[in-house]
């Protein structure tokens, strides 16, 4: 069976847990320190939200507290050091949270969403604006691919369309004359 360490228990990490989990992978979700305010679910994260509601239940994945300190892919996985126990592998280790350390840990100079069986979920997310449909589409891609390199790959490809671009409204200076909007009056 194919393991995956998912840190964090935000919304894009919980989804991917419970996407993973459904296919048949075994998960372990790292949940430490407090959970952010509630994100709105809108537009295609609320599509996403309604057919992960819809998984079969129930489904089970191991949740632990602690830190990771430091990983190291080979070829096939990821070895992953953590603070209160012994090391342990894994196929693929989601960052799923924005204080995962994981550009910043021995070895790992990540500098685009994914590289060598570990995925920067929370940069797509942070590009994307939609959490739960990365978090969806992640899990797809380890169902369609069978190598993990060739998953990563679609899915850094399959979401990069969708990167947000400043939109020319958001760049203008609202506090200057001439640059306010208001709501058209009845």
């Amino acid at each position: 069976m194919a393991t995956a360490l998912v840190v964090g228990a935000g919304v894009s990490g919980l989804a991917t847990a419970l996407r993973l989990t459904r296919s048949a992978w075994d998960v372990v979700v790292l949940d430490h320190g407090p959970h952010h305010e509630t994100a709105p679910i809108t537009g295609p994260d609320r599509h996403a939200a309604k057919r992960l509601a819809a998984l079969p239940c129930p489904l089970h994945y191991e949740t632990r507290r602690s830190t990771v300190t430091a990983l190291r892919p080979d070829r096939f996985g990821v070895t992953v050091s953590f603070h209160d126990h012994e090391d342990e592998w894994f196929d693929v280790v989601v960052c799923a949270q924005p204080c995962c350390a994981a550009e910043r840990l021995p070895g790992l100079r990540l500098l685009s969403w994914s590289r060598d069986h570990v995925a920067l979920l929370y940069r797509a997310v942070q590009d994307t604006g939609i959490p739960l449909c990365a978090a969806e589409l992640l899990a797809d891609a380890f169902d369609i691919h069978t190598d993990d390199h060739a998953a990563l790959a679609w899915w850094e490809t399959t979401l990069k369309p969708h990167v947000r671009q400043a939109s020319p409204c958001r760049q203008l200076d609202r506090t200057s004359p001439g640059n306010h909007f208001e709501a058209p009056r009845r």
